[in-house]
């Protein structure tokens, strides 16, 4: 199994898809993003390029997300240097943190390199409700 940190293998796998993560470097897209939660699962990334946890997980992320069908979820990376009052909003306390959003609410939270949880929380959430 080739390993998702290996630096050779992160070049083709984010050019594959280059808009698998979209990249909010504004409120009005924050804003964008998070009202398409309300029909879709939104995968919150707060994260810091110094981050080295963050920096573990890049590649993990990059791949999920473009495995991910773009009518059933996206996932946006946030810079807690740029979004600093919404990472308190949220509880961001560590790097990554990932908050999973559906219908305008925070279903789910995973913090740090843990990769099974993340990739267990958003199958979950993709599972479309038998409610409503």
């Amino acid at each position: 199994m080739e390993s998702p940190f290996h630096p050779s293998a992160s070049s083709s796998a984010i050019t594959a898809r280059p808009s698998a993560v979209k990249n909010i470097e504004s409120w009005e897209e924050f804003t964008e993003h998070f009202m398409k939660s309300e029909y879709k699962l939104v995968v919150l990334v707060f994260m810091a390029p110094w981050s080295e946890p963050w920096k573990l997980m890049k590649l993990t992320v990059e791949r999920m997300a473009s495995g991910l069908k773009s009518e059933e979820a996206e996932v946006g990376m946030l810079s807690v240097d740029r979004f600093k009052i919404l990472g308190r909003l949220l509880r961001v306390e560590a790097l990554p943190t990932f908050v999973l959003v559906k219908k305008r609410r925070a279903v789910a939270r995973v913090v740090g390199v843990n990769r099974e949880d993340l990739q267990s929380s958003i199958n979950k959430h993709l599972t479309p409700s038998s409610s409503r």
